[in-house]
This record gives C-alpha cells, structure tokens and sequence, in this order.
C-alpha cells in the first residue's frame, strides 16, 4: 500500500473529529435579556473545545510530517497507525466528559475526567513514540535513509510528553487544579516539538 492512501484516509479521520468537537455546543435556554450571562455560563464547553482543538490541531500536524517522510508502508505500519488513529478519536469522548464535570463542579467527576483526558493522551504520545522508533528500524519505508536518522533524534520527544501527561494523569487523581496544569503544559510542549521536529526534518 502507498503511503498517500493511508495519509488520505488518516487526515479524512482528522477532519472529522476536529468538525464534531463544535457539535458540544448547544443554544442555552434562557430568559429573554439573559443571552450573555447563559452563553458565559458555557465556558467549560469552549475550554475544552479549544484545549482539545488545539490539540488534535497539532496531532495532525505531526501525523501530516510524519507520512511526508514515507514512500511505502507495511502491515505493521498501518497497524500502529490505526492504534494511533482509534486514540487520537477518544479524546472528542474525554473532552465531553471534562466539560460536564467542569459545568457540574462535582469534584470525583473532575478528577475522573482530567485522569482520563490525561490518560489518552499519554496513550497518543506513547503510539507517536513507537511510529517514530518502527520507522528508525525500517529505513527501506522511508523516502530518503537521512529521515531514519531523524526519527532517532525526535522520538524523544513523545516520550517527554508521555512523561508529562503520565504526571497530570497521576495529579489529577488528588488535584483538578495540578492536573489541567499539566495538561496544559503537555499540549504546550507539542507546540514546541512540532516546532523542534520539523526543523530537524528539514535540516
């Protein structure tokens, strides 16, 4: 199989989940005059929506990169890339749970839900770190054998954010407060490995 068909259908998936993240939105019912003060009210579902968009956002960026660089695929490829694929759809459920716990202000509901969002995350990082490890190892999938030389560079970098959402995975169990800071600073620090990764593929 070519490496375009399964980027085709990889961003196909991407653009779904990124479209569906609004549907969290609903009109608020409210008093006639009272319009403002309900949409307000909605702020939980737009920290979310705009955590989780900003995410996905930089996931597909990643993933987009990352099949830039191959020529072929094989089974276990397409393999590990539907397991990233199915992790990545999870977070669309997580962030509905995190903005209900965020709207009820029930505190066990809270720190399910941040451990929860932490957890799929970790899980993203982690299959980001074994994509980049499979193709070090298989330089005949690549475009050119320099990129295997990269991936062995930057698959450092999932793991660092593997490290990081397990600690807001862990915080969140006894802190909402902690643990969305963590999060936080995960989807910060995929900012900056984007950023870190795509120049040292174009280097």
């Amino acid at each position: 199989m070519k490496a375009d068909r399964v980027q085709a259908f990889s961003d196909g998936i991407f653009a779904i989940l990124i479209t569906i993240l609004v549907l969290e939105f609903r009109l608020p019912r409210y008093p006639t005059g009272k319009l403002a003060t309900a949409a307000l009210a909605q702020w939980p579902i737009l920290f979310a929506y705009v955590l989780t968009f900003s995410y996905i956002g930089i996931l597909w960026l990643f993933h987009h990169d990352l099949f830039c660089c191959i020529e072929k695929t094989s089974p276990k490829l397409n393999v590990l890339n539907l397991l990233s694929i199915f992790l990545t759809t999870l977070l669309n459920y997580s962030m509905s749970l995190l903005a209900d716990s965020l709207v009820t202000q029930n505190k066990a509901d809270m720190r399910f839900a941040f451990a929860l969002y932490a957890a799929v995350a970790m899980s993203i990082s982690a299959s980001y770190f074994w994509l980049y490890s499979y193709l070090r190892k298989n330089k005949d999938l690549l475009s050119t054998e320099g990129y295997a030389v990269c991936f062995s560079t930057v698959r450092r970098l999932p793991l660092a954010s593997t490290l990081i959402y397990a600690a807001a995975f862990g915080a969140s169990l006894f802190s909402t407060a902690v643990g969305a800071m963590f999060l936080l600073i995960g989807i910060g620090f995929h900012g900056f490995a984007y950023w870190k990764t795509s120049r040292v593929q174009n280097s």
